[in-house]
């Protein structure tokens, strides 16, 4: 614990020997601000499912920079000034940066969603394979006249063909039970 403390103390000092050194000059607060945008719309996008597009994203750059702007023009604050200006001259750069992250996590999804999708699939085909060895081993157990077995064969059969649940452990309880009664 002492060296995850170590760690904490030592990056929230770097962080303020950072902002002392810099806290003036306009290009330190540009960035951050930017960063801040851009990572505040690149998650809203793709994790909230806000529809944001290029035109708006510029938008928001630019209105804010503008912001930023006007406010250092009438507080007579140069750095902030200097920092809206900055903000509103790189506002296409900033945009392409959230368009490319957004991409990019919505590459990243929709693979998560085709694994789980493909994990599905591979589950109701191993439900599906329990339910025809169920009934298989209903009608072997019929045929050697064995009704007990054929019964409960054949009710654990109709069980998990009436069954929604597709998930693997199910499916794997399902298919112990039904191999164990062979």
């Amino acid at each position: 614990m002492t060296k995850l403390k170590k760690l904490v103390t030592e990056f929230f000092e770097t962080i303020a020997a950072t902002f002392k050194a810099n806290y003036n000059k306009s290009s330190y607060w540009a960035q951050i601000i930017g960063s801040v945008l851009v990572i505040g719309m690149a998650i809203a996008t793709v994790f909230f499912n806000v529809s944001i597009d290029t035109n708006a994203v510029l938008l928001i750059i630019t209105g804010v920079g503008s912001l930023l702007a006007f406010w250092g023009v009438i507080t007579d604050n140069s750095v902030l000034e200097d920092t809206g200006n900055t903000i509103k001259s790189k506002s296409n750069a900033l945009a392409s940066t959230e368009e490319t992250i957004v991409e990019a996590l919505s590459e990243a999804q929709a693979k998560i969603e085709a694994a789980s999708s493909a994990a599905a699939s591979e589950s109701a085909a191993a439900a599906s394979q329990a339910v025809v060895s169920a009934y298989s081993e209903a009608a072997s157990a019929a045929a050697a006249g064995d009704t007990d077995a054929a019964s409960s064969a054949a009710a654990l059969a109709s069980s998990l063909s009436s069954s929604t649940d597709t998930s693997t452990t199910t499916t794997t309880t399902v298919t112990s039970e039904s191999t164990s009664q062979a």
